[in-house]
């Protein structure tokens, strides 16, 4: 079990990001300039305030999702992430969005989201592995700009979790307030921060489902110090224009965000 404060951003993790980002410079380019990605930043601008005033769930992915009650969401506003979708048989109902920004999750399961028949936002980088359905929304991520977007029509600020992405996305869309659950921001790994790994078992501890990420598969070991920095920047982008995120995830290792616990809400 590892986890990582905030203050082992050091400067060659930094770096490393800055060069990863540099890589995705054509990519970058074309969201800016390529007509397929004036089209889609259209379709972006429908969601712009559609929930304003409105509170939504956002389901992250964690093992804690296994002892929370997700069938109190079905008759609320509801975000999930990445593979989410493996859990509707234990949920009784689909969120009304999900958001998947991670490239490896993308190319290996591209088939499990083109089956799917809510709004999807995805990486923009991703395209070609992807299947462009009338649900499907792509998102650009800029180099070049401030580190949280209000208009995702424009792109997003750039980030290692697809939480601070969705928080983004949220925000755009006009929520007021949101309540995290499945951030247990505590994984099993060795390995460095962003370092692809192939799966070698069958049980992945990391997630609410133990083939989550099955034998065989990549993924990429999450950064948290890093994560907690955007999370900083989202709770106070929130609190400065009278909105608030909690965190009512179960043991949840994150101090970010407001704790409290799920049934208040109800």
């Amino acid at each position: 079990m590892q986890g990582r404060k905030l203050s082992e951003m050091s400067f060659k993790r930094v770096f490393n990001g800055i060069i990863r980002r540099i890589k995705n410079l054509s990519h970058e380019f074309l969201w800016i300039f390529s007509n397929k990605a004036k089209i889609n930043k259209e379709e972006l601008k429908k969601f712009k305030n559609i929930h304003e005033g409105e509170r939504c769930f956002l389901i992250c992915n964690g093992p804690s999702l296994k002892k929370t009650d997700l069938n109190l969401f079905k008759n609320e506003f509801s975000f999930g992430l990445n593979r989410i979708y493996l859990n509707y048989p234990n949920m009784n109902f689909e969120p009304n969005y999900i958001a998947c920004i991670n490239n490896l999750v993308l190319s290996q399961f591209s088939e499990d989201f083109a089956k799917q028949k809510i709004p999807l936002f995805l990486n923009w980088n991703s395209r070609s592995k992807l299947t462009k359905t009338k649900n499907t929304h792509f998102i650009g991520k800029c180099f070049v700009m401030n580190e949280f977007s209000k208009d995702i029509s424009k792109s997003i600020a750039p980030a290692g979790t697809v939480t601070y992405a969705a928080l983004q996305i949220i925000y755009y869309m006009g929520f007021k307030e949101v309540i995290i659950v499945g951030m247990d921001h505590n994984f099993h790994y060795s390995g460095k921060p962003n370092e692809a790994q192939e799966r070698t078992d069958n049980n992945d501890v990391n997630h609410f489902i133990p083939n989550y990420f099955p034998k065989g598969s990549k993924w990429e070991i999450p950064d948290l110090a890093s994560s907690e920095y955007f999370y900083n920047i989202a709770k106070n982008q929130f609190n400065n224009d009278n909105r608030i995120i909690y965190d009512a995830t179960i043991n949840g290792k994150c101090d970010v965000f407001l704790k409290k616990d799920l049934e208040t809400f109800f």
